[in-house]
């Protein structure tokens, strides 16, 4: 039988390998690889590279965005959500006037909350990830809509 519509999007999820937190370091990573072929869009005078790498960051920084916890997070989800939004308006920038100074700045930015994340990551993989108090500071009020 094939598995069709929400049964078959239900497998999928049900068989999916990675941790809510290995998603999210994933989507940091891509963030992270983009940003750097961006930037090289900048050196090489290459506007198409540079657009699509940008837009493909923004788009994971609205994903991100997204996946806070507004109602559990508290302060942290709020200072989250700032920082997603000044790093979307820094792209914005780099790309209208070609900035590789404020890509840089969101790589910067990115890369610290990658290691922090990571490392949350790993604390929470010596106990429960399912509940909320258990989690390390920096990965409580995010969530994701899977």
């Amino acid at each position: 039988m094939i598995a069709t519509g929400y049964a078959g999007y239900r497998n999928v999820m049900a068989n999916m390998t990675e941790s809510k937190e290995e998603i999210l370091l994933m989507l940091f990573e891509g963030a992270l690889i983009s940003l750097s072929i961006a930037n090289r869009g900048i050196r090489e005078k290459n506007p198409k590279l540079r657009g699509e790498k940008i837009s493909r960051v923004l788009a994971i920084l609205t994903e991100l965005d997204c996946a806070l916890d507004r109602e559990n997070g508290g302060d942290l989800a709020e200072k989250m959500a700032a920082l997603y939004g000044y790093m979307m308006n820094r792209l914005t920038t780099a790309n209208i006037k070609n900035d590789s100074k404020a890509l840089e700045e969101v790589e910067q930015l990115l890369g610290e909350l990658y290691e922090g994340f990571k490392e949350a990551a790993a604390q929470m993989a010596g106990g429960s990830v399912h509940a909320e108090n258990n989690k390390p500071e920096m990965m409580r009020g995010v969530s994701f809509a899977i």
